[in-house]
């Protein structure tokens, strides 16, 4: 027992020697483990281009944790990203996304080394030669031979990691990958293959502009500069000549865009898809970071069809487009972080106010957008985005709100506050507002109109409030206006349709043509087409009110384009034969059109007009209407009172009125003719003030009597008031 007793005894020395000897190790462990030296969040603005410095860091950080909930896996001494689908596999591009999320969102209170060291074994683990590039699929459906977008992030992370964590290791294994790529990846000519393994076309999201000349500056070889004005040089080739896009894959030889047996989509003609949605956030890293002249020109290049397709906001991009900026018959319609990101960061480089507004637009509808909680039944009962939207979501916000500066070099990126004030938002509008109802003012003779808004509790915000009056006059003239934002429209479900629980943001102005709100037969006053001068921002889409509809929104429109002044839309109101509109004006696609009104009764029974907000994802817009004119095929205006039945009151002649002031009969006694713009006043006192208002009340001419004959030229048609001494009348110039 004794001795039993003694070797209980030394066995009590020895776990104890060997839980000192542990502590002491993991002591030891933790004081490699280098604190965050530049601790999300980054807060930096980027030398170039427009960073968003009104982000919610506390967003991004939600975004991230839901993300890597999902499709971060432990694997004990490695870890994947589960890709692309499913949780039975992984692939080299998700192990270096993963590896430059880990970089940058590591913070003083979580810190991401251990998981970027993780993702790092799983890369040279299976790796070609255990430091070049990853095989660029493992798990199910694996795959030999390396991916070169991934090669390249998977070096960027590591240098990053190097500043991040100061560990000298990662620097110097991505000058090893960097090496080993420039043989492996890039051919002969410079150009940059897409893998190890293969060189079957050009995929211009592989042209990273910013990985080059950052590999050029940390390998001091001059190659890489080669790399990157070839590459910019084939991205421009690509690009189609009207919109600016790029296909997935486009051919060496005449740049046009090709289908490879890498396409995802082999049965559909190739296309601005998956792979290359990244390519406008890769120029705008590259110009966010190097000023690059190359990546600049590639995103101006699709600015102005961006604008106009999306009605100025990065929640009505596609979820892909052909090359022409036509959508896709082959694939569904949606709207994703991977194109909405993507696309939309084009306007990083675009320093109007424009560009920065659409920049709000991408910031919104990113942040409305999340990952899935759970990869297993991700896109079934479980809502969110999968894998690869869901990632570039991160990235995305990252790079484009100051969180992914260039540690290697902080040159030129300077600290920023963010500040919640800088955001989009909508704003007071000024001038006098109107009395609602009342039928002595109008914008071109139109009185009835009012603002509306839903009252959700889900976002929306107005000015005016709903239910009052959206016109203002302003130096004496009369407009209708309204700043407004909306919240994003709920996921639909099948069971949340069935508990009527869907609730959609709604927020706009309206003006109906009586007060009855009953319908007008305008083609029996021959009217065809409808013209509107208003300043635009956001997108905002007009649409003829009307009997006929019984689905609330499902009237026929159209979006004006955003700008930042006053201009002319033009609308054609012609019936489509057989259609549900006219020839610009357009249902919705989720409208019944088994109970939509034809296009002729929408025109019989027309009831006003409504301008509405619409912004999937939530967004802000404004409208200023200056004028609205009802025109028939010849051009000329039509008369406001007979669509309204409201007659602007004219002094009465003193023949026929009874009018016994001598000074007034002799005021009253005037008349008019009109050819063309010329008006010619008769008989009118000479030395009378005149003066010709358009229908806002705005003085269009003015001067005095001088002869029995006074010609006044008017500069436009409509209809207008003259005003002689202190009598009206109403004439028309056609």
């Amino acid at each position: 027992m004794r001795v039993g007793n003694v070797h209980y005894h030394k066995g009590n020395i020895m776990i104890k020697r060997f839980q000192t000897l542990l502590l002491t190790a993991t002591i030891a462990a933790g004081s490699v483990m280098a604190a965050p030296q530049y601790p999300f969040p980054q807060n930096r603005a980027h030398p170039y281009g427009n960073t968003v410095k009104y982000a919610d860091p506390q967003m991004i950080q939600d975004h991230f944790a839901k993300w890597k909930g999902a499709w971060y896996q432990d694997k004990g001494s490695e870890a994947w990203i589960l890709a692309p689908d499913g949780i039975g596999s992984t692939v080299s591009e998700a192990i270096a996304y993963g590896m430059m999320i880990m970089v940058y969102m590591s913070s003083t209170q979580s810190d991401h080394q251990s998981e970027f060291d993780k993702l790092w074994a799983t890369w040279k683990n299976h790796s070609m030669g255990g430091t070049g590039g990853m095989n660029w699929r493992i798990g199910e459906g694996g795959g030999d031979g390396s991916a070169t977008d991934a090669d390249v992030d998977a070096a960027l992370a590591l240098i990053m990691a190097s500043k991040q964590w100061n560990d000298n290791k990662y620097l110097e294994a991505a000058k090893t990958l960097i090496g080993w790529m420039s043989t492996n990846d890039i051919d002969g000519n410079n150009s940059v293959k897409p893998g190890s393994n293969w060189n079957d076309a050009f995929n211009p999201s592989y042209g990273t502009l910013a990985n080059f000349e950052l590999f050029a500056k940390v390998s001091s070889d001059n190659k890489w500069n080669l790399v990157k004005t070839k590459a910019g040089q084939d991205l421009l080739a690509c690009q189609n000549s009207q919109t600016g896009l790029v296909s997935d894959w486009c051919d060496w030889n005449s740049h046009q865009p090709v289908n490879t047996r890498a396409s995802v989509a082999q049965d559909d003609s190739p296309g601005f898809f998956d792979d290359a949605a990244r390519t406008p956030w890769r120029m705008a890293w590259a110009y966010y970071w190097y000023n690059n002249s190359d990546a600049k020109k590639f995103n101006a290049k699709i600015h102005s069809w961006m604008y106009e397709e999306t009605q100025g906001t990065a929640s009505n991009i596609n979820s892909g487009y052909y090359p022409d900026g036509t959508k896709s018959t082959k694939r569904d319609n949606f709207t994703s972080s991977t194109f909405s990101g993507g696309l939309g960061l084009a306007a990083a480089s675009d320093e109007t106010d424009v560009g920065k507004a659409f920049m709000g637009s991408v910031y919104k509808a990113l942040s409305n957008k999340t990952s899935c909680a759970t990869a297993s039944t991700c896109g079934g009962s479980t809502p969110g985005e999968k894998y690869y939207p869901a990632t570039l979501n991160i990235l995305y916000l990252l790079l484009m709100t100051g969180n992914m500066p260039n540690l290697y070099d902080l040159n030129g990126f300077t600290p920023f506050t963010p500040d919640p004030t800088l955001a989009p938002s909508i704003s007071d509008i000024d001038g006098e507002q109107m009395k609602k109802g009342d039928t002595t003012v109008g914008v071109s003779g139109f009185w009835n109109w009012g603002a509306y808004h839903d009252k959700y509790n889900i976002g929306t915000k107005m000015v005016p409030d709903s239910g009052a009056s959206p016109l203002f006059r302003k130096s004496g003239v009369i407009y209708a206006e309204a700043s407004m934002e909306i919240g994003p429209e709920p996921e639909w479900t099948a069971e949340a349709a069935a508990a009527g629980t869907l609730k959609y943001p709604s927020a706009g102005i309206a003006m109906s043509f009586l007060e009855s709100e009953k319908g007008v037969n305008l083609k029996t006053l021959g009217i065809s087409q409808l013209r509107i001068n208003a300043n635009v921002q956001g997108p905002i889409r007009v649409a003829l009110l009307n009997e006929g509809t019984t689905q609330a929104g499902g009237e026929p429109g159209m979006y004006l384009e955003p700008g930042t002044n006053y201009k002319d839309y033009l609308i054609d109101l012609t019936p489509v034969p057989e259609g549900y509109g006219s020839t610009d004006l357009e249902i919705l696609s989720w409208v019944e059109k088994s109970t939509a009104p034809s296009g002729e009764k929408v025109l019989q029974t027309a009831s006003g007009l409504k301008f509405e907000l619409k912004d999937a994802l939530g967004g802000i817009g404004s409208i200023s209407i200056k004028s609205i004119e009802f025109l028939k095929a010849d051009g000329s205006v039509v008369d406001p009172a007979t669509i309204t039945g409201i007659t602007i009151p004219e002094t009465p002649n003193p023949d026929s009125q009874g009018i016994t002031d001598p000074q007034m009969q002799n005021l009253a006694k005037f008349q008019t003719s009109v050819n063309g713009t010329q008006l010619q006043i008769f008989n009118a006192v000479s030395g009378s003030d005149f003066a010709v208002f358009n229908m806002q009340g705005k003085v269009i001419t003015k001067g005095k009597i001088e002869s029995n004959t006074q010609n006044v030229t008017i500069p436009n048609k409509g209809v207008f008031m003259l005003r002689v001494g202190s009598v009206n009348r109403l004439i028309s110039v056609k």
